[in-house]
């Protein structure tokens, strides 16, 4: 068990007190800091405020020239650098000494502080030009000050990040000279335990990193033979070579179009040159070292002051937007999809959407939602979606459970799905909007915080019980206090401006004479049995939908996965679902979107009469335009990787890009090496 602080090795050392093995250095993660008693304790900002005495509200306002009543705390305050959050700590917070015990450190008193704190300085006002520069975290190479943090295991000497003693500069990294996982790349010996690069793997029998079957190495990176080279933005494209991350091949250059620009091997849109996101290689997505926003608490709904198109919130959450009547309201049906895309998954996505089987009134094919997770998806089946024009959306990285994470944990999880499919599944970066928790597992204000920050539109994660002959609740953005009840401590409780919640109305579904109660859940899978038959399945979804369509048109949105499509191994809710569709769909006022399309229209609400001219849910366009998502990929690469410090020791995907040099996970979406 290793002491903050020092030297670690990721893939078999522990380190003590709630640190982790980070750059090769045992310290707090993101959203953590050390503590006065050495320990990682998980930052609140509620807290931190409350030790510094005074409320961000009551600091000095340079636009506010009242600062009489504004006086600066005593205590001189710096902003913890990115890699711990954005929030507020002592300047003279204890950091480790090697001169104490294992897990021991002192709490600060008056009379430890009087004998060791140097002679007092002057505090300088926030308001001063004269500002104290918080630590640079620096890569390899770059020049430093004392005060400096250098990544990947380095340290600052003589002005310059190198390597300590003992160690060499490896992918970027400092490493033991006889470290177990140092990387390599194709064809070089991985006897010693090796991590292998550029889509390689592990030969069991040579002990050296190979490609996968009828796949060759270029340039260190596994391609397949006989296949077009996938070239990334930035690549020539002279021979037939396709571009990839939504590149198109301009003079013998895979180039972006003027809307974007090319960043980490994929084309990003032109507005992210200004996000407050910054992604340093190796160590993940950050927020920058802007103030935290004061978000006032929400409050109930005020209908006469949120109004469309930025706010929309009822008393009762059971109003149509445009106060329309529902007669003249549409019957919005939304189909979103769980999980990873794969072998197991892509079929029935491949048969509900491969060919034009439900038009919706105004001519136009239906389409689905997608929530994808990271972990065995195979991103040529995602891009397959995209040229259909389906909306992706981000199921995170790992798919767990994030409740009671901090802001940048789920800044990573979901933004860093978002970046792995845009570059691997070349779907607009820009075009993916919305999010759904893993396991629905809210996260309270850090989640919608996270949103606000990086730019999500929607959420579809939160529960909502109409009661089984009750009206559904309509979606709302999150100015106000959802209409619904939501008691838990994960629900949010700041006011959230323009973040959309489309609530999971609970299906209500076999009766369970035990119990005197009806099955139900979030989850159209965790509502029936088992054994349940297609006519009993189909039955189910018309009543449910019938709870709509019979009284306030609030959306339907069916919540599949895998295992209610594939129900019993033989299809069964599959089968029901597109009964489920004939019947549904046989009526004019009833129309199959996507959330962004449901969202538009809430923004701007129409009445049936006029659906026709609807914007929102006119034929999609865009991404047909896009002439690098015209060609099909019908021979993706196979992308294979040791993973020794995840659930499983191997990982593998199919892409139609170029391999990346690593295996995609959360300190690196994309995948690429670290210098």
């Amino acid at each position: 068990m290793l002491k903050y602080g020092q030297p670690c090795d990721r893939y078999k050392d522990r380190c003590n007190n709630g640190a982790k093995c980070i750059d090769a250095v045992c310290k707090c993660s993101a959203g953590f800091a050390l503590s006065p008693t050495g320990w990682c304790e998980s930052f609140d900002l509620a807290a931190a405020i409350s030790n510094n005495k005074r409320p961000f509200s009551s600091l000095p306002n340079p636009m506010n020239g009242n600062t009489a009543q504004n006086q600066l705390p005593q205590v001189p305050i710096i902003v913890e650098p990115v890699t711990r959050g954005p929030y507020i700590i002592p300047k003279e917070f204890p950091t480790p000494s090697n001169n104490l015990p294992e897990n021991q450190f002192p709490t600060p008193n008056a009379e430890s502080m009087a004998a060791n704190t140097p002679s007092p300085k002057k505090v300088v006002p926030l308001t001063s030009k004269k500002t104290v520069r918080p630590p640079k975290a620096l890569a390899l190479g770059g020049k430093c000050d004392i005060n400096d943090i250098c990544l990947n295991g380095g340290e600052c000497k003589r002005g310059v990040c190198i390597c300590p003693d003992n160690t060499i500069r490896q992918n970027g990294y400092c490493i033991g000279r006889n470290h177990k996982h140092r990387v390599v790349q194709t064809g070089d010996s991985c006897e010693g335990g090796e991590v292998c690069s550029g889509g390689a793997i592990c030969d069991s029998d040579s002990k050296k990193c190979i490609c996968a079957a009828q796949h060759v190495a270029v340039h260190g990176i596994c391609r397949l033979k006989n296949a077009p080279t996938y070239a990334a933005p930035g690549e020539p494209c002279r021979n037939g070579d396709r571009c990839s991350g939504g590149s198109t091949c301009e003079q013998g250059l895979c180039t972006c179009d003027l809307n974007h620009f090319a960043q980490d091997g994929y084309c990003r849109p032109i507005e992210a040159q200004h996000s407050e996101i910054q992604f340093s290689n190796g160590t993940g997505l950050r927020f920058s070292s802007k103030a935290v926003i004061e978000r006032p608490r929400a409050t109930a709904c005020d209908e006469a002051r949120c109004r469309l198109p930025s706010c929309f919130c009822t008393s009762t959450g059971r109003k149509a937007p445009g106060n329309l009547p529902p007669h003249e309201t549409p019957q919005f049906i939304v189909l979103s999809f769980d999980d990873a895309v794969n072998g197991k998954t892509f079929p029935d996505y491949k048969a509900l959407f491969e060919q034009v089987l439900y038009r919706n009134p105004n001519g136009c094919p239906i389409k689905g939602s997608f929530f994808i997770s990271h972990e065995w998806t195979n991103y040529d089946a995602v891009e397959w979606l995209v040229q259909k024009n389906q909306e992706i959306a981000s199921n995170s990285i790992s798919h767990v459970s994030l409740e009671g994470e901090p802001a940048s944990r789920w800044l990573n999880e979901m933004d860093g799905q978002r970046r792995i499919l845009s570059k691997f599944a070349s779907a607009p970066e820009e075009s993916i909007l919305g999010m759904r928790a893993p396991q629905l597992a809210l996260g309270g204000d850090e989640q919608f915080e996270m949103m606000s920050r990086a730019g999500f539109l929607y959420d579809n994660s939160m529960s909502a019980n109409p009661g089984i002959n009750g009206e559904p609740f309509w979606p709302q953005t999150l100015d106000y206090t959802v209409a619904w009840p939501c008691y838990e401590d994960s629900c949010p409780k700041s006011s959230f401006t323009g973040v959309w919640e489309v609530p999971l109305n609970q299906f209500y579904g076999a009766y369970m004479r035990q119990i005197d109660s009806y099955r139900r859940s979030s989850m159209i899978r965790a509502a029936v049995d088992l054994n349940n038959t297609v006519e009993e399945l189909t039955a189910m979804m018309i009543s449910n939908f019938d709870r709509s369509y019979s009284s306030n048109r609030a959306p339907y949105v069916l919540s599949l996965n895998a295992d209610f499509l594939q129900l019993n191994g033989r299809n069964s809710g599959m089968k029901a679902l597109r009964n489920f569709l004939g019947e549904a769909m046989a009526n004019q006022d009833v129309y199959v979107v996507t959330f962004k399309q449901l969202i538009d229209w809430m923004k701007e609400p129409v009445p049936i009469s006029q659906m026709s001219k609807s914007e929102a849910v006119r034929c999609p366009t865009t991404f047909s335009q896009n002439p690098s998502l015209r060609a099909t990929c019908e021979k993706p690469n196979k992308c294979m990787y040791n993973t020794p410090a995840l659930g499983s020791s191997e990982h593998q995907f199919l892409t139609c890009s170029p391999c990346p040099a690593l295996y995609p996970w959360l300190e690196n979406p994309v995948g690429s090496p670290i210098y």
